[in-house]
């Protein structure tokens, strides 16, 4: 029993790990593509994980992207800048990642039902970001706080990403500047509104 229960998890490492691996290439990920990079079927593969986006949730780590931000942003309270920074990482991962990351919106838009277990980074990000300029304003509650954080998942996004480049145009690099500057002027007006006072992006 307990050496079907290791073979079990060395199985359902390899798929996490042949995922994990596919998806830092940037290369088109399929289940197929997947369960022939960890050796073993398809079949097999989806007894460990029911759909491509559950996997993808599994193979990429929200924290490493949050560990990211902390390390950027270390010793600057500046929701402003903060947040500049959360869409820079976001925006530098979606490039990087975006062969796995297009599979999971695409399974998304056509399965609006498993939307809500996409991996969350955009959320995690922006939690991260804001949380000084919230504790220390007394706002945690404020409805505008929300607004906010909705107000910046819209932008904050692989759909935007592939708007500024697939729509717009936009070279990586520039679509990644033009969404940090978006999430800034954001930020920066709902500071100017929940403050009082007067401050510049």
């Amino acid at each position: 029993m307990a050496a079907r229960t290791n073979q079990m998890e060395r199985t359902r490492s390899a798929i996490i790990t042949a995922a994990r691996e596919l998806t830092d290439a940037g290369t088109e990920i399929t289940m197929p593509a997947i369960a022939a990079a960890a050796r073993v079927s398809e079949a097999t593969a989806y007894r460990y994980f029911p759909d491509l986006v559950s996997l993808l949730r599994a193979a990429v780590a929200v924290e490493d992207q949050v560990a990211l931000l902390r390390a950027a942003t270390d010793g600057d309270d500046d929701p402003v800048t903060r947040i500049g920074h959360a869409a820079e990482i976001l925006g530098r991962s979606v490039i990087r990642r975006q062969g796995a990351v297009r599979a999971v919106v695409a399974s998304a838009i056509a399965k609006p039902a498993i939307a809500k277990t996409r991996p969350a980074q955009r959320f995690a990000l922006i939690e991260h970001a804001l949380a000084p300029w919230i504790a220390t304003s007394g706002l945690a509650r404020h409805p505008e706080i929300d607004q906010l954080v909705r107000d910046l998942a819209l932008v904050i996004s692989a759909e935007s990403v592939f708007t500024l480049t697939d729509l717009c145009g936009l070279a990586p690099d520039d679509a990644i500047a033009s969404l940090a500057a978006t999430a800034r002027r954001t930020t920066a007006a709902a500071v100017r509104t929940l403050s009082g006072g007067a401050r510049t992006p």
